[in-house]
């Protein structure tokens, strides 16, 4: 589904360094909980470098606001941030190929790739781009479940003890292409909806409906067992 509202999502650096080291040791089985612990890595060196506790800054990302636009409220240094956060990841990534959990080809591919991944992330707004996904994969919930005749939470504990939507589908005699047809259907309004309201340009709506169909096949047979 993330890659369906690709227009509402960006992949940061936090990301980026926690799954290289997932990957490194488990490859294929990338885990969301290493994103996490980077994420809790790097939000100290931010705030320690913005003078604020860690506390403090989530609340002002959570607002909406990127870094850089703390940073500069701040009459911080953007570029200052950067160097820190760079910083951050090389003892992260130093602290992995000491530890045996990185190799020296991979550590240094992460290093070269770090400088482009913190601007990425400076620059992002993590929180208001979440809501955002967040309320677009809560629609296709709604519209799957609308499909269905369920209710959104009967809907998500069927998905949550493993079955896929093409299964609860069957299990209650409704067609699996209806399925998908309903969900199609619920994406391009809100596409549309994103083009009417200027966030999003008419090629870009165009490519993403392209791809939907496929995105969408993938999401009714992906289940969590």
């Amino acid at each position: 589904m993330r890659r369906i509202t690709s227009v509402l999502l960006v992949l940061g650096l936090l990301a980026g360094v926690g799954t290289a080291v997932a990957v490194a040791k488990a490859p294929g089985k990338t885990k969301p909980r290493a994103a996490k612990v980077q994420q809790r890595g790097l939000l100290p060196a931010a705030a320690a470098y913005l003078g604020v506790t860690p506390v403090a800054l989530r609340t002002e990302l959570r607002s909406g606001k990127s870094l850089a636009q703390v940073a500069s409220a701040k009459g911080k240094s953007v570029d200052g941030l950067k160097t820190a956060l760079v910083a951050a990841i090389k003892t992260k990534v130093d602290a992995a190929k000491a530890a045996g959990k990185l190799d020296a080809a991979r550590a240094d591919r992460l290093l070269q790739r770090a400088p482009q991944l913190v601007e990425r992330l400076v620059n992002a707004k993590p929180r208001a781009r979440a809501m955002r996904a967040k309320g677009a994969r809560g629609g296709l919930l709604k519209a799957a479940a609308t499909y269905l005749g369920v209710t959104n939470a009967q809907l998500v504990t069927d998905l949550r003890a493993g079955k896929s939507l093409a299964q609860v589908a069957t299990a209650k005699s409704k067609s699996v292409d209806g399925l998908k047809q309903a969900l199609l259907a619920a994406l391009k309004q809100k596409v549309d909806a994103a083009v009417a309201a200027g966030r999003l340009d008419a090629a870009r709506a165009q490519k993403l409906l392209e791809r939907a169909p496929a995105h969408i096949e993938r999401l009714v047979n992906r289940s969590r067992s």
